[in-house]
């Protein structure tokens, strides 16, 4: 780089150089030329060019004539125009002019003698302006012209030099460095969410309630519904005026078209979590909905949104969705998007699903044609509310709120954007969560945007599916991989296999690992693109391929039917990831399996492994549990706490103000300059 500019800045001064000789060379002939024509007596005339002497005499005769008519008479003297041409001669700045011969004088011939001479008369005067006072005349031999300033927003047109095409004038802006465009970046005004003052909103009523209980369940008496409950994996209701679970399709209230749906995707009756939450939320109750991995959370919000939603009217132009369903990732996002169309064309409805990783312009386009329902990620979707100043879609009209996942949609780092979404929406919206794992922390922060809520819980609250069978394996580091060969020779033929890890790098790694011993596999993590997380994704669920290397990414909410084993390659480092991730498996009914290896450095995430056996009634391993009490007598011994990561409870590192403020200046940084590379 250095050399190309040193090459460059040479071959300037050289083209400087060459300008100034020869601008000093056009000086010199000029003044050449000047003396030649000072040297010379005769001057340029218009009639004659070859014949130097007549012109002289001429010249004399004519002033001779002039001067003589000029003593005798001050009037204008009349000339008239006949057959023959008057002589005219410019000498000096001066025109000669010779009398006519014929007296007969014609008034047309007269009139044009007098514009005639107007004329002679102009030309006089511009001729003197060009021969001057000494009346000489100046032979032009060449233009100088001046060196027009570049403009500095215009492009530079380059010679066919190899140097100068090569280089580019943006490199001389010495003062363009990062923290200078930077800090340009930093006062450039960033679109916000604002907030909306409903009180200042005119907001049409909206109905809620559309349950009808049938007489079947009417009979029922409390002891019956608690023993109903029981049966169906020991139900519990927390809250006022629960209606009672329903028992089959029927008797939920809805519609012939989406029975037909039921009935053709092979769905014979309501599973537990269904038919207690359907009830609930057609009766316009708020609601948190905890339920274990796998049984049919995503059915039990769906089904009361469609009868919501086409309760209201139609939308018109501007108007945004009724239905918004909010996911932690892109691929439960599209997972649910497409559970979601399959009830939307008979219905007549219609759904987007928005996203980031992926085009943002196609994404405005569906929501500009207009749709009921929208299945978003919390970014993109504040993106959606603030583009075009508000207007490619709103929340006016919203009145069925859906947040999946609940607890980690509540965790530090969703919290801020989703509050900024529902402080959007109309204060009196009916609000859903759903979760398999519902910590008390993140329950206490979700239930200030409810409103007299019920808690739903199905089974034990944040356990692994009683579906699933659990196996514990302490192991060292080296040994880890040996063991994932023995296991895949065990399980693959069988089904598909998820080995979850803790970080991209480890995904990237154990998938050349495996490619390389002929295993064919498939790896997904938060650092691919979009479009390729998609096809890794559609192709492990069509059973392209049976093998699939994940980070936490995949650990909420992917469903696919064929999947029989989960290995956690890495130990997760808190309860509730270890739930979701055994939560692949064992879902719907089937049966599945989970491996969990543990090495003896990590024994501080041995306890949550133990207390999610003990929960679940599995065995808890006599070599885990000694790893678990070895490391708390250790703390112990160092005067410290045992504490068990659950809930995201995490703060991290504590800064003073001025460190604090240093590393998130450090952040905007990175994040700045990753923006633009991705963009160059």
């Amino acid at each position: 780089m250095q050399k190309r500019r040193e090459r460059i800045e040479a071959w300037r001064a050289q083209r400087k150089k060459e300008q100034e000789e020869k601008q000093q060379e056009e000086k010199q002939q000029q003044q050449m030329t000047s003396k030649d024509q000072q040297k010379k007596k005769k001057a340029w005339s218009l009639e004659d060019d070859d014949d130097d002497d007549e012109e002289e005499e001429e010249e004399e005769a004519g002033e001779a004539i002039k001067e003589e008519m000029q003593d005798e008479d001050d009037e204008p003297k009349k000339k008239f125009l006949g057959n023959k041409k008057e002589p005219v001669s410019v000498t000096n700045g001066k025109i000669k002019e010779e009398p006519p011969e014929d007296n007969d004088v014609d008034p047309l011939d007269a009139f044009m003698a007098d514009v005639s001479k107007e004329v002679k008369k102009i030309n006089a005067l511009d001729q003197k302006k060009k021969v001057g006072k000494a009346g000489k005349a100046t032979v032009i031999t060449h233009v100088v012209t001046k060196p027009k300033k570049r403009d500095p927003t215009k492009g530079e047109l380059m010679e066919n030099d190899q140097d100068a095409l090569e280089y580019s004038s943006e490199e001389e802006k010495e003062d363009e460095t990062i923290e200078s465009t930077y800090a340009h970046f930093k006062t450039k005004k960033k679109k916000d969410l604002q907030a909306v003052d409903h009180d200042k909103v005119y907001y049409s009523s909206f109905r809620k309630n559309f349950y009808v209980e049938v007489p079947e369940l009417a009979k029922m008496t409390q002891e019956e519904v608690d023993e109903y409950r029981a049966k169906q994996e020991n139900i519990r209701v927390r809250g006022k005026d629960c209606p009672k679970p329903v028992k089959t399709w029927a008797q939920s209230g809805v519609s012939l078209k989406i029975l037909d749906v039921l009935k053709k995707n092979g769905y014979e009756k309501p599973t537990p979590i269904q038919g207690q939450a359907i009830p609930a939320i057609m009766s316009g109750r708020d609601m948190i909905g905890i339920a274990k991995t796998g049984g049919g959370k995503t059915l039990a919000f769906l089904l009361p949104m469609y009868r919501h939603v086409l309760d209201q009217p139609e939308l018109d132009r501007e108007d945004g969705p009724i239905g918004i369903i909010m996911t932690p990732t892109r691929e439960l996002a599209l997972q649910i998007f497409r559970e979601c169309k399959k009830f939307c064309k008979p219905l007549n409805l219609r759904a987007v699903c928005v996203y980031g990783g992926t085009g943002i312009s196609e994404q405005i386009a569906e929501l500009k044609r207009g749709a009921e329902i929208i299945v978003c990620t919390p970014g993109r979707m504040i993106d959606m509310l603030t583009a075009n100043n508000g207007r490619v879609t709103n929340c006016r009209r919203c009145t069925y709120l859906v947040l999946d996942e609940a607890d980690r949609m509540f965790d530090m780092g969703f919290e801020p954007q989703v509050m900024r979404i529902i402080d959007c929406i109309r204060p009196d919206k009916q609000t859903v969560m759903f979760s398999a794992t519902f910590p008390r922390q993140m329950e206490a922060l979700a239930r200030k945007i409810l409103i007299k809520p019920i808690e739903i819980q199905v089974g034990g609250r944040s356990v692994v599916c009683s579906d699933v069978t659990q196996h514990v394996v302490v192991i060292e580091e080296d040994d880890k991989f040996l063991k994932l060969l023995e296991l895949l020779g065990i399980y693959q033929e069988d089904g598909s296999v998820l080995v979850f890890v803790e970080k991209q790098e480890n995904a990237d790694v154990l998938f050349k690992d495996l490619l390389r011993r002929s295993y064919p596999c498939l790896s997904l993590h938060g650092g691919m693109d979009q479009f390729d997380r998609d096809s890794t994704i559609a192709d492990f669920k069509n059973g392209v391929c049976n093998l699939m290397i994940a980070t936490s990414v995949a650990a909420r909410g992917l469903d696919v039917k064929q999947l029989i084993l989960v290995v956690n390659y890495d130990c997760p480092n808190h309860y509730e990831d270890y739930v979701h991730r055994c939560g692949r498996t064992g879902r719907a009914g089937r049966k599945g399996t989970s491996y969990t290896f543990v090495t003896p450095e990590q024994g501080r995430h041995a306890g949550d492994v133990v207390k999610a056996l003990e929960l679940s009634g599995a065995e808890v391993p006599e070599d885990l549990r000694k790893l678990w009490n070895d490391y708390t007598e250790e703390r112990k011994a160092e005067g410290k706490n045992v504490v068990k990561n659950s809930g995201f409870t995490g703060k991290g590192f504590k800064f003073n103000a001025e460190e604090e403020a240093k590393v998130n200046e450090a952040k905007k940084i990175q994040k700045w300059v990753c923006t633009c590379s991705a963009v160059v």
